[in-house]
């Protein structure tokens, strides 16, 4: 049996997206996916892409299951404007800009829907990263059984070409890798570093673009809480298909600072997708009802020209009832 994993970094997002990938690339290479547990951290997540080794070492030495929460910190140096410490780690006690972050670790499998994996390729979960533990598991003894696929010296090292006549460019990307050549590779272990980006892989192939609609339309979340607490909401909103959800990060890194224009490319979208919508909605609504999804206060300034512009709008903590049963749940390794 021949295995691929990956390193997961920054928040949920950019996790899921980089499970999406691996997934994909597990399915046309042929190869069981060991999949790294997701990382949910409170507040900004200090794990950010970095080349392999130290991405590597920052999980290593962080990132452990936890019988005691209390215990799970992970201590990093936070500056606003990126120009001192850029995330790195505190190694000395008298930084005074060292922030200490709580995280847990969570299996995916316990909030996404995984029929399409069950379907389609052979999966095993990680539980943390210790490389050592890891070969030991997959009986790896030598260093030639495994091929380290990405040196990752910049975030966007890679892209990968299912079809290796395409002539995409490579963009943003400073290396072309035909999947055909590492499907190619013997070694029992693929070992990617970071695996983000929604157009990191270039699918061209018929059979290629199938599968990846097939697994982006089914990857789902299926957590039965989450899912009430969903139905809920929709419910009070006016039921499906009467608004639109709209998804707003202006709070971390660069959305930071192009808040003003975020919006504004916001408004204008709805406006012209929505404005000759036969949408079910109150005339006072028009052009829709909104549940808008941000990680920012209603009251931030950023936000008054979106709420300005459409009467109806919905948050999150316009339905804190709804939300209680969250308040009570727990990760089962914590």
């Amino acid at each position: 049996e021949r295995y691929l994993t990956y390193l997961p970094h920054d928040g949920f997002n950019n996790q899921r997206i980089e499970l999406e990938n691996a997934i994909f690339l597990a399915w046309f290479l042929n190869r069981t996916l060991i999949i790294p547990p997701l990382l949910f951290f409170k507040g900004v997540a200090p794990i950010i892409s970095q080349p392999y080794d130290k991405l590597y070492e920052l999980l290593t030495r962080f990132m452990h299951p936890n019988d005691d929460f209390k215990n799970n910190n992970f201590e990093f140096c936070f500056s606003e404007d990126k120009t001192n410490c850029n995330f790195v780690l505190c190694f000395r006690e008298d930084q005074s800009n060292c922030r200490i972050v709580s995280y847990t670790m969570y299996n995916w499998e316990e909030l996404l829907d995984f029929a399409f994996l069950k379907q389609h390729i052979k999966y095993i979960h990680r539980q943390d990263f210790n490389l050592k533990y890891l070969l030991e598991s997959l009986q790896i003894h030598h260093d030639k059984e495994v091929y380290n696929v990405t040196s990752d010296q910049a975030q966007y090292q890679q892209r990968y070409y299912d079809d290796p006549t395409s002539t995409i460019k490579l963009g943003k990307f400073k290396e072309r890798v035909n999947l055909i050549d590492l499907s190619k590779r013997t070694e029992k272990l693929l070992h990617f570093g970071s695996v983000f980006s929604s157009i990191r892989i270039v699918r061209e192939l018929p059979e290629s673009k199938k599968i990846w609609n097939k697994l982006i339309n089914e990857l789902l979340p299926n957590n039965p809480k989450m899912i009430n607490i969903v139905n809920g909401i929709i419910d009070r909103i006016g039921g499906t298909n009467s608004f639109i959800g709209v998804h707003a990060r202006l709070g971390d890194g660069y959305f930071v600072k192009h808040q003003n224009e975020i919006v504004q490319e916001l408004i204008k979208g709805i406006q012209k997708d929505f404005n000759h919508t036969d949408i079910k909605n109150d005339s006072a609504c028009l052009p829709a009802t909104i549940f808008l999804a941000t990680d920012v206060e209603r009251n931030h300034n950023s936000l008054q020209p979106f709420f300005q512009t459409f009467p109806c709008i919905y948050m999150l903590d316009d339905f804190n009832d709804l939300l209680e049963s969250l308040k009570f749940l727990k990760n089962p390794k914590d």
